[in-house]
């Protein structure tokens, strides 16, 4: 029993140094990314380059902040990623409301159909979408962007949708006889059941968002439109210091994200993890 007692203790000491192994390997180059952001340009490209800046550069993060109006990005990216995780996650809980709760004709067909395009390259869409939208005129706008939320994203769907189907159809029995009809119940009834997977639904529309940068760069012509992905294409001059700027504008670009992560951490893991189970 005592020898089976340390084979265990010993077994979880090194899980738990694996563990730190893997953590620090894995923050190492987001140590290096801020470091070097930091960096003057002989210490940045002298070799070898110290992984510690002597003079930290903290004004560059002032002038790309605010002197070449990285701000303006940063608020464009944010509203972009309001509205898509808004309307995404409308639509997508909708959607699968829809499927997991109702018979029709030809439903199999509707659900195979929608899974099929979780298939489809992105890419082979763009042609004509940018026909379509530039027949409305909405080249230069945000709405090549946003209108395509109004119809939800398939794995969203089917996400919500498999956690729907779990929900007991007697509350929505219930709920009928009190009077309710089916968008009351899809408001009232299921919508607050099912904010974990929502709340998944929701952080995949943001990161989605927030790192696209095809389609803006696709539709958005003016500077003062565009976002955090396309702005940093314009860092990449090829002087030296651009490159700094660049890792800058990356660090920066990274908090948001980071902010969202930590505030629905315990909820995404809630959410992976009902889902998983239904």
């Amino acid at each position: 029993m005592q020898r089976k007692k340390i084979k265990m203790q010993f077994s979880d000491v090194m899980f738990r140094i694996l563990a730190v192994f893997m953590t620090l390997l894995i923050l190492f180059p987001f140590a290096w990314l801020i470091l070097s952001s930091l960096k003057t340009n002989a210490e940045y490209y002298v070799q070898p380059s110290p992984f510690f800046p002597s003079d930290p550069q903290w004004d560059r993060y002032a002038y790309v902040f605010i002197d070449l109006s990285f701000y303006r990005y940063l608020v464009n990216s944010i509203f972009l990623a309001a509205a898509c995780v808004v309307l995404n996650v409308v639509s997508s809980s909708f959607v699968a409301y829809g499927m997991a709760r109702f018979r029709f004709k030809g439903k199999g067909i509707v659900f195979t159909v929608m899974l099929m395009t979780m298939f489809l390259p992105a890419q082979v869409s763009f042609i004509p979408q940018f026909l379509i939208f530039d027949r409305l005129e909405w080249i230069n706008t945000y709405l090549p962007i946003i209108v395509p939320q109004l119809f939800g994203a398939a794995a969203n769907i089917l996400l919500v949708s498999q956690f729907m189907k779990a929900i007991p159809k007697e509350m929505d029995e219930a709920a009928m006889m009190d009077g309710c009809n089916s968008f009351a119940i899809w408001f009232r009834i299921i919508l607050p059941q099912s904010v974990a997977v929502l709340i998944v639904v929701a952080i995949s529309a943001f990161l989605g968002s927030w790192k696209d940068s095809m389609s803006p760069l696709i539709y958005l012509r003016d500077e003062e439109l565009y976002t955090v992905p396309v702005s940093l294409m314009y860092f990449q001059a090829p002087d030296q210091n651009s490159y700094l700027l660049l890792l800058t504008g990356v660090v920066i670009s990274i908090v948001p994200t980071l902010v969202v992560y930590v505030c629905l951490q315990k909820w995404m893991d809630k959410g992976i993890f009902i889902a998983d189970l239904k």
